[in-house]
């Protein structure tokens, strides 16, 4: 069937109408017990069932999805092959039988998954600007992705809509924002399976839960701290039951017991997958080029792309301003109370990183915001902040030198991301802690110095 009318520029044309009329005869053949069926406009994305009156006014008012080639939600094979890179929804991996196409979790995934495993994404198209990668290691780096697609084509049990990966997000997102326990979620996990039918695929455990959320992108990397703050076990210091500056020991008795337990764990999240993950998606790829091909550049600041820091930037380091797709990145920190506004002093500071690559309508909003460290308390770090952002701070220094390949959706090609942190955004105290300046006493202002 010819679906290039999907691309017409004139949602009044002819052309277009017989399109759309077309695909509405489809559709009504795929409609489920209500009568309603998955929208393809550019709003709604597949996302939300409506009446076939309603579909057929999206699209002609929002038009039709133009990355919605391959109709699985209205009858085409899961997997035929797309021509086009750009616009393929073609698996090469199988997933198992009975899977739901309607399900979102799916749907979702695929914008992370078909980059990964469409047969547009091998050694032969690859443009790379650095030295010849490994084309085994490549492959081996979406293997948790493949994984995650199989995991989301599995339903939760046999007669169910979901599949047990949505359920379990879902699950996962009632549990935070209700404040559950692990314990909580045991219990319920436990009750949930004793009630499913036989064969279902819901995790056991809170542990179950979390192995198979990990590959998403959502774990973290734990790394114990000194409990003074002077040093990480991490690297070189993994293996050791004291600090190597203070000589203070690693672990303490928890309640007598004899487990061993850290007196501080950092939580690092790390960053390169993330921001993979902005460029292998549909949504977000032609955007992490909005600074340089669709900002209006007409001396108003709209955006940090307009500042002379950032063209002051690009000036002194042409080569990473030549490819628009390197990312920028601004950080904050400060501390918070974790507790509200109770008497308890504790102080925990989370380090957020934010991708200015984006529009400013998406840069600074909640999605895009990355947690990058988790700095425990109950104390401020202070000075020795330096030591917690040690692992941001290689993670960052190797993306900048070396850079991390990445499958741009857009493009349908791969390319060697490259990274910068560019400025942080504190207040001032904050401020004194980052830089290292003082803040007190005898030139505390980095402005003014000698002459305050």
């Amino acid at each position: 069937m010819d679906k290039s009318w999907i691309h017409h520029p004139n949602r009044l044309s002819v052309e277009y109408a017989n399109g759309v009329r077309t695909f509405i005869e489809i559709a009504r053949n795929h409609v489920d017990s209500d009568g309603n069926t998955c929208c393809p406009c550019r709003k709604c994305l597949n996302a939300f069932f409506k009446s076939i009156s309603v579909v057929k006014k999206h699209l002609f008012m929002n038009g039709f999805s133009r990355t919605y080639e391959n109709w699985i939600f209205h009858g085409d094979s899961l997997f035929e092959e797309s021509t086009d890179p750009m616009h393929s929804t073609d698996i090469d991996q199988p997933t198992s039988d009975g899977v739901d196409i309607n399900d979102d979790m799916l749907n979702v995934l695929s914008d992370v998954c078909h980059p990964a495993t469409s047969t547009s994404f091998n050694h032969d198209n690859m443009n790379v600007e650095a030295d010849a990668v490994d084309e085994e290691n490549s492959n081996n780096k979406h293997e948790p992705f493949d994984h995650l697609y199989s995991e989301a084509g599995k339903k939760l049990y046999p007669s169910c809509k979901l599949s047990a990966l949505t359920f379990v997000v879902r699950l996962m997102h009632l549990k935070v924002l209700n404040l559950w326990s692990n314990k909580s979620l045991d219990m319920l996990l436990t009750l949930l399976n004793e009630v499913l039918p036989e064969g279902s695929s819901l995790p056991k455990n809170t542990y179950g839960v979390k192995r198979m959320l990990h590959d998403l992108g959502l774990g973290c990397e734990k790394i114990h701290a000194c409990k003074y703050d002077y040093a990480l076990f991490w690297k070189e210091n993994e293996k050791l039951e004291n600090c190597s500056v203070c000589d203070e020991s690693r672990y303490k008795l928890n309640n007598g017991t004899g487990k061993k337990m850290p007196h501080k764990v950092l939580r690092y999240f790390p960053l390169k997958m993330r921001l993979q993950r902005l460029f292998m998606s549909r949504h977000t790829s032609v955007d992490m080029r909005w600074h340089s091909e669709k900002r209006v550049n007409d001396g108003v600041l709209r955006h940090p792309a307009n500042g002379e820091e950032w063209k002051e930037f690009d000036r002194s380091y042409p080569s990473f301003a030549s490819d628009a797709r390197n990312v920028r990145l601004g950080l904050a920190s400060d501390g918070f109370n974790p507790f509200g506004n109770m008497s308890n002093s504790y102080s925990m500071w989370p380090v957020i990183l934010v991708p200015y690559n984006l529009p400013p309508w998406k840069c600074m909003k909640e999605p895009y915001l990355m947690m990058s460290l988790l700095i425990p308390g109950p104390q401020s770090p202070g000075r020795e902040i330096d030591v917690f952002l040690r692992p941001l701070i290689e993670e960052l220094k190797e993306l900048w030198s070396v850079g991390a390949l990445t499958f741009d959706f857009s493009t349908g090609k791969s390319f060697q991301m490259h990274v910068a942190l560019l400025w942080t955004i504190n207040d001032f105290p904050a401020y004194g802690n980052l830089s290292g300046w003082s803040t007190k006493g005898y030139m505390a202002c980095p402005v003014c110095n000698k002459e305050t």
